[in-house]
C-alpha cells in the first residue's frame, strides 16, 4: 500500500498519469492522495514519481508497529511478565498470592 510523503510531494500530478486505476490517485490541496480502498498496488506511481514522494508501506512511520519511538519495550505490550493469566489481579494466578 503506497502512501504519500506530503512534504516531497511537489504536485506535479505524473502518478495520476500513471496510475492504472481510475480515481485512485487525486490531488488535494495540490499533493497527490492515494484512495487505499481502490488502490492495486502496483507501484507505477512510485516508479514515475520524479521526487520519490511515494513510498512503500514498509516506509510508512504511522503504521510501523511499536517501537523504541513508541514506547519501546515495557510499555505494556505484548505478553512480557505480569500480563498474562490474570497475574497480579487477584484471581489467584501471580505472584502476589504465593
Amino acid at each position: 500500500m503506497p502512501w504519500v510523503r506530503e512534504e516531497e510531494c511537489k504536485g506535479c500530478a505524473v502518478c495520476v498519469n500513471a496510475c492504472p486505476v481510475e480515481g485512485a490517485i487525486k490531488m488535494v490541496n495540490g499533493k497527490a492522495r492515494i484512495n487505499n480502498a481502490i488502490c492495486t498496488r502496483c507501484g507505477k506511481c512510485m516508479e514515475a514519481c520524479p521526487t520519490n514522494a511515494i513510498r512503500p508501506n514498509s516506509e510508512n512511520p504511522s503504521l510501523r508497529g511499536f517501537g523504541r519511538s513508541n514506547g519501546g519495550v515495557g510499555m505494556n505490550y505484548g505478553r512480557g511478565q505480569g500480563r498474562g493469566m490474570a497475574r497480579g489481579r487477584g484471581r489467584g494466578y501471580g505472584m502476589r498470592d504465593r
